[in-house]
């Protein structure tokens, strides 16, 4: 009726107990599953880790895993906070099913996993979904971003938010390649000459002229375009030239007859019409930072309830 300590540790050796939350084993078998999913996720071979790091990485797979059962007892004890509705966990399954060809390969996954039926996934999607609503309803405050939070950052990061100026391009190539550079640039030439007296434009003249197969069927054109993703030798041409003045230019790859048919400037666009897309940002940053600090309390706030036992995982 009064074990003693000697004969706790015994008994979880004997059944391969790691820990134990509020007297609920974890096995050294879900350790070790954990273990692998981690290992898996970052495509890494557990035979080329050593032992050191797999001995870390197992007692980081158990504090992941003390903390989780943890929260499920606290979900559990105020459940009222955290229920969700059925359809809730339903469409929660049918986006998780939907990830899988086949309902082979979804019981293949279960199995890998260990869930053993689709009751069993449903209420662990049942159990994911009460723990998350639980988490928000205690972070909520302090992942809530007012409107002179967001202006703050707005002005504060303008410079970053300022588009780059854009050009609209369209031009005609020829190549060069096993070609002489003199007899293309004069063919090219001529068609400048014929553009400029207003007897032909690039739009008529690049699906019989240009060797640019991208473009040629849509009269030259190669959209909006930004300085930094272009070739070097392309983009100092086309980022100096006036509006509506086609010019022939040499690149590496061959001749071109280029001509800018719009220019956006840079631009910053206003805050209201950025606002709601901040605050989405700065909330999501402040989550992760905000679960992780709770996590942490819930354990400082159970720490006597939690037992480990270390010769297992040494």
């Amino acid at each position: 009726m009064f074990p003693t300590k000697e004969d706790i540790v015994a008994e979880a050796v004997a059944e391969v107990s790691c820990a134990r939350v509020y007297n609920a084993s974890i096995y050294l078998s879900q350790v070790d599953r954990r273990l692998k999913e981690r290992l898996w996720r970052t495509g890494r071979d557990p035979l080329r880790v050593s032992e050191a790091e797999l001995k870390m990485l197992r007692w980081l797979a158990l504090d992941e895993l003390i903390t989780e059962a943890v929260l499920r007892i606290k979900v559990r004890v105020n459940i009222e906070q955290a229920r969700v509705s059925s359809k809730d966990v339903n469409d929660e399954l049918a986006q998780f099913e939907r990830r899988f060809g086949s309902a082979q390969q979804l019981d293949e996954a279960m199995a890998a996993q260990g869930i053993g039926s689709r009751k069993e996934l449903r209420l662990r999607m049942q159990a994911r979904l009460e723990q998350e609503k639980y988490l928000m309803s205690k972070i909520r405050a302090s992942i809530t971003v007012s409107d002179e939070e967001a202006k703050t950052w707005y002005d504060d990061h303008s410079e970053e938010l300022t588009t780059s100026e854009q050009r609209r391009v369209r031009h005609l190539f020829i190549a060069t390649l096993g070609r002489s550079s003199d007899e293309v640039k004069q063919i090219l030439a001529g068609h400048l000459e014929s553009i400029k007296a207003g007897n032909s434009s690039i739009e008529n003249l690049a699906a019989s002229v240009s060797e640019d197969e991208g473009s040629k069927g849509a009269g030259g054109d190669l959209g909006w375009m930004l300085k930094d993703r272009l070739p070097g030798d392309f983009a100092a041409y086309t980022f100096t030239m006036p509006l509506n003045q086609p010019n022939l230019i040499r690149t590496k790859l061959g001749w071109h007859i280029i001509e800018v048919t719009e220019i956006r400037p840079p631009e910053l666009q206003p805050y209201e019409k950025m606002k709601a897309e901040i605050m989405t940002s700065l909330s999501d940053l402040r989550r992760k930072q905000a679960i992780d600090q709770y996590r942490h309390q819930l354990r400082l706030l159970n720490h006597e309830k939690v037992e480990i036992y270390r010769q297992l995982l040494d």
